[in-house]
């Protein structure tokens, strides 16, 4: 393909500061961009037959308050790619007659990026390490998922996808940090692990390692939990007369085998990651009054219902004995987004941690309630989701779905709690005994029903009943 003269450093900054703020994966909108520098610049792809040059980009973007670093393959030609594409890649900068485009919302792009990864082990001057016993194959196809996330996901011949963070943090992602020990303990509840890529920037004593995209297993018959477990609340809705378990579309089967799968991945992480750390009841909901206090300023709701909610938290404090409570690697974000059912079983997705928290902290063990908590709200949610959409609001409807959300959390709670005596890792999550006190599970679904009061307060005012309804609920409050 015909050589283009790349823009000067000082355009190429100046455009990104107009063009990054439009796009999916850019989490600092909020922001004032000041300026944006160009850290790291190496060419991926050069005097290629069927695509233009590409650079694999490193930007920081400089704000009043922090210089996030950000991931930018950049493909540069003198118009966007004709061949027919769903969506046509999102343009970078323009200048001078030359485009840098997305190279990742190209095919072609994907794929020649994809071959010279798995030919030379690099891209520019990030480097693939793999995963000891793992083989990749030099793809023949590569494609763009499709799907616009925080992150960006391609797929070479339908086998591997291959996840490029565009939000870069030194040191080990933990999604790769979790992923590769689950893959080598060979844990079924997970996608296989290929490898990563890395780039280290700066010099000496001053060198910082970036995970910059990561290879797993693709699966492309798999079906995501959120949307199953949406179908099965529309039906619920639909067929008033019929008993919720004699629906085709009943979930509960679902949610007994999802609760197996968390189990498994818990009991693989506390193996194969042992944290050896307990902390006492008072360290274990020191953040939950946190976040209590921090609502409590920005939701009125919350602040009349916050010296009720501290007794929640005391009572949970105290129900960890005075050796403490084990705390363990976990996923730290669950929820029905967080999985997908393949024809054999569910497997969990997506270990980064919650957005909201701060990226060393995503890292630290952590409770397995917190995500038995997520994933209890998440059917809440998944129940609701309808009426809270503007249909089928009714007395019958309500009914309807609370008794699904009740029936799935029991069988969600139900499977996770089952060991497996034949398995090599037991499938009972770690301190099992103590797992399910009440008092200690109903402080971690608060905690995380009061973040969810937050973000409705602030970005869904219509919904804030919804998450406002389960403060209430295990307050204890008179709903009627």
């Amino acid at each position: 393909m015909s050589h283009v003269e790349i823009p000067s450093t000082d355009l190429i900054a100046a455009e990104l500061a107009h063009t990054l703020p439009s796009l999916r994966f850019f989490a600092d909108k909020a922001a004032d961009i000041q300026s944006i520098e160009i850290i790291d610049s190496s060419p991926a792809i050069r005097d290629h037959a069927t695509v233009p040059d590409i650079d694999m980009v490193i930007v920081a973007v400089h704000t009043a308050a922090a210089s996030p670093t950000y991931q930018l393959p950049i493909a540069w030609a003198h118009g966007l790619p004709d061949h027919e594409t769903s969506t046509s890649p999102a343009i970078l900068v323009n200048g001078d007659g030359v485009i840098g485009y997305d190279a990742l919302g190209d095919a072609d792009c994907v794929t020649a990026l994809g071959q010279e990864l798995l030919k030379t082990g690099s891209l520019g001057a990030m480097n693939l390490r793999r995963v000891p016993g793992t083989e990749l194959n030099v793809p023949e196809h590569g494609r763009p998922m499709g799907v616009e996330q925080s992150n960006t996901s391609v797929i070479f011949d339908d086998a591997v996808m291959c996840k490029f963070f565009r939000r870069l943090h030194p040191g080990t992602n933990a999604d790769v940090e979790l992923l590769a020990a689950l893959s080598t303990s060979n844990c079924e509840s997970v996608p296989h692990l290929f490898g990563w890529i890395e780039l280290e920037i700066g010099e000496d004593s001053a060198t910082d390692t970036y995970t910059t995209a990561m290879l797993q297993s693709f699966l492309p018959n798999s079906a995501d939990g959120w949307a199953m477990a949406l179908t099965s609340v529309r039906d619920v809705i639909r067929d008033p007369l019929t008993e919720i378990s004699d629906l085709g579309t009943d979930f509960d089967t679902e949610a007994l085998q999802l609760g197996q799968a968390v189990a498994e991945v818990h009991a693989h992480l506390a193996a194969a990651l042992p944290a050896n750390r307990a902390v006492s009841g008072e360290e274990l909901v020191a953040p939950m009054r946190e976040r209590l206090a921090h609502v409590a300023r920005l939701v009125p709701e919350i602040a009349e219902r916050a010296d009720a909610a501290e007794k929640v938290f005391t009572s949970a404090a105290e129900a960890v004995s005075k050796d403490g409570v084990v705390v363990q690697r976990i996923h730290g974000d669950l929820h029905l987004g967080q999985v997908l059912r393949t024809p054999r079983h569910w497997l969990l997705i997506d270990f980064e941690g919650e957005p909201s928290r701060p990226w060393e902290e995503r890292r630290l063990p952590d409770h397995p309630l917190r995500d038995i908590a997520g994933m209890i709200r998440s059917f809440d949610y998944a129940a609701h989701f309808p009426l809270l959409a503007g249909r089928d609001d009714s007395a019958t409807a309500r009914q309807r779905v609370a008794e699904w959300a009740s029936r799935n959390i029991a069988e969600f709670l139900r499977g996770y709690s089952q060991i497996d005596p034949d398995a090599e890792v037991s499938t009972s999550a770690p301190d099992s005994g103590s797992l399910f006190d009440e008092r200690l599970l109903n402080a971690f679904i608060l905690d995380k029903a009061i973040y969810e009061c937050l973000y409705e307060a602030q970005n869904r005012p219509d919904w804030l009943e919804l998450p406002l309804a389960a403060v209430q609920r295990l307050l204890n409050e008179d709903l009627t």
